[in-house]
């Protein structure tokens, strides 16, 4: 790899880091966050939800706009968006204004991901494009390990408000970097594009909202991603704290399996899909299953007290939940070539709504019960737990049903 676009790999793998640790850097911060602003639970879960509504509602016209206007302005400016969120979220003293900065913060980071593979489709051989996805995710991901003990580590030494104003500089000289990095932005001639007419958008759109197998895919895209974020970035955290007893460091270190599952279990389905099984649906479907039983501890169907039974389990969720990214692959390789993109944008749709919706619904679960003393009972989170549980299971039924390929001709 060029020096150039070496640097260019480096800055964009920070920008996308930097969207995962903002993601659920509220888990870590919670007991100070709800404590400096006087957040019920309700609207503590209102606050974590703010990135995700914002994210997910500019996933609709990210794509055409990195298309049309390219990813050097999109992403320099997106970061500067994200940085004031930042910087309006660590000066905030309500709730509306540190819920407005969640919202600048998640528009910011709406399309690190996806600039992110625009610029590698303009200035990288069309070869390395599998690759330096797969190692921008992991890299990625690393984000959800500093947002779980170095964050609380942090914290705890300068504070949550001059973290978030350090991330926020951080964030605005990544921008500067990646305006001035993709200052002269080359074009690849892919010469493996498909002669395959397309339907036109209207019709395409029409096509998949039509199909049973996009629904499926969709359902259990928005429970899968929408319960492992709102556990890791929301109420595992509380939950570690105040029900368990442990310190705000012990539950970060433990969140950290979260993630170093994740990390592994992503490039392991994909291997055994591509390897052994040739199937997207089977991995996924094993995976997703496997992910579901794990589930099933935190319900308080058994006792868990000890820290390696919490870190087993979590990394559990991780790593199944990593292996079940494959729905993407199932879902792509379920209709036509020509609008592949639009049915893997649309699940990335149901992915971030999901996580929006599931911590508010939380939230709500758990403020529905009452205080005990300065936290709440234990039988609120197991019942949120056993709604994860539930809904998961019920999804991957749904699922289950699906076509290993639909048949969706135009």
């Amino acid at each position: 790899m060029k020096l150039s676009n070496f640097l260019i790999f480096a800055i964009l793998s920070g920008l996308f880091l930097l969207s995962q640790f903002y993601r659920v850097s509220n888990a870590v911060i919670a007991p100070d966050l709800m404590k400096d602003l006087g957040l019920n639970a309700e609207r503590f879960g209102m606050l974590g939800g703010a990135f995700f509504y914002a994210f997910t509602l500019l996933q609709i016209p990210m794509g055409p706009m990195l298309d049309r206007m390219g990813p050097r302005l999109i992403l320099s400016i997106s970061s500067f968006i994200g940085a004031s969120g930042a910087f309006l979220f660590a000066s905030g003293h309500s709730f509306l204004t540190v819920f407005l900065g969640r919202i600048l913060i998640g528009a910011g980071m709406a399309p690190m991901l996806m600039g992110s593979f625009k610029t590698f489709t303009l200035r990288y051989p069309p070869e390395q494009f599998a690759t330096l996805m797969g190692m921008i995710y992991s890299i990625g991901t690393l984000g959800n390990i500093l947002a779980a003990s170095p964050l609380a580590f942090l914290t705890s030494a300068i504070g949550w408000r001059r973290t978030f104003l350090l991330t926020g500089i951080i964030t605005v000289f990544l921008g500067l970097m990646v305006l001035r990095a993709l200052k002269e932005e080359k074009v690849q001639q892919d010469t493996s594009v498909s002669k395959e007419t397309s339907p036109g958008i209207l019709k395409s759109i029409r096509l998949i909202l039509g199909s049973l197998s996009f629904w499926q895919f969709g359902a259990v895209a928005f429970f899968r991603y929408g319960i492992f974020v709102s556990l890791q970035g929301l109420w595992l955290g509380p939950y570690l704290i105040h029900i368990k007893g442990f310190s705000p460091v012990q539950a970060g270190n433990l969140l950290i399996f979260m993630s170093i599952g994740a990390i592994l279990g992503s490039p392991i389905g994909g291997r055994l899909s591509d390897r052994y099984f040739h199937s997207r649906k089977k991995v996924a479907f094993f995976a997703l299953a496997l992910y579901t039983v794990s589930l099933l501890p935190l319900t308080g169907m058994w006792r868990v007290e000890h820290p390696f039974l919490f870190a087993l389990i979590f990394f559990f969720l991780g790593f199944f939940n990593g292996m079940g990214m494959l729905i993407y692959a199932h879902a792509k390789e379920s209709y036509p070539i020509a609008f592949s993109g639009t049915v893997m944008t649309y699940v990335n749709f149901f992915t971030m709504a999901g996580a929006g919706v599931f911590m508010s619904l939380l939230g709500w679960v758990i403020e529905s019960f009452p205080k005990v003393g300065a936290s709440y009972p234990m039988e609120a989170y197991h019942l949120c737990f056993l709604i994860c549980f539930m809904s998961m299971g019920a999804s991957l039924i749904f699922y289950g049903f699906a076509k290993e390929k639909s048949s969706i001709n135009y």
